[in-house]
């Protein structure tokens, strides 16, 4: 006679069980990743914020560095400024003149622009006026203050940036850098 063999299958109750536990440790593994993937881009658009803060005050730093006569608003969100005339090396005309050119650097609305006789580049975007580091992170901040003196030596620039990261939240970023100039005495036009 033949002897049967019998063979071991799963219960249900052991079916059940197991794809509970495969249930559970994909959702771990799962929220895991999600969490992952928010901290990485809040990470994202915190160095996007923190770039543009950066670049912003190096750009202006290094127009107004070779500025002449600056001029800072009242309300110090713009600044007027004079560069020396070159000639065709790069090299400063002597005596030192004004070149003629009309330069400013405003905060229009929520955009940090350089406007050369008309002509507008935008140096950042996203900016906001109010300081998320003062109490209650309510007040607003002056982008440009003058430093002492008759003559303008050096400026001190703000800039808060706020940038949109993952669902919808705001990453804010301030930087700022005080700016000494290599300006001449003003000079007559």
């Amino acid at each position: 006679m033949k002897q049967f063999r019998r063979t071991r299958a799963f219960t249900l109750a052991e079916t059940v069980v197991g794809a509970g536990l495969t249930t559970l440790a994909l959702f771990g593994a799962l929220t895991t990743l999600l969490y992952g993937m928010s901290s990485w881009y809040r990470g994202q658009g915190k160095i996007s914020a923190e770039s543009s803060s950066q670049v912003a005050i190096r750009q202006a730093s290094r127009e107004l560095r070779e500025a002449m006569s600056v001029t800072v608003d009242g309300n110090g969100q713009g600044l007027t400024y004079r560069k020396p005339a070159v000639d065709g090396n790069g090299t400063y005309t002597m005596p030192i003149a004004w070149d003629g050119v009309t330069r400013r650097i405003e905060l229009s609305g929520s955009t940090l622009q350089l406007n050369t006789n008309g002509d507008l580049r935008p140096i950042a975007q996203n900016i906001i006026t109010t300081d998320p580091q003062s109490t209650n992170g309510t007040s607003s901040y002056t982008v440009f203050s003058p430093g002492t003196g008759s003559i303008t030596r050096s400026i001190t620039m703000m800039v808060v940036i706020q940038n949109n990261s993952y669902q919808a939240e705001n990453i804010t970023s301030r930087s700022r850098e005080t700016i000494y100039l290599r300006n001449i005495p003003q000079l007559t036009q």
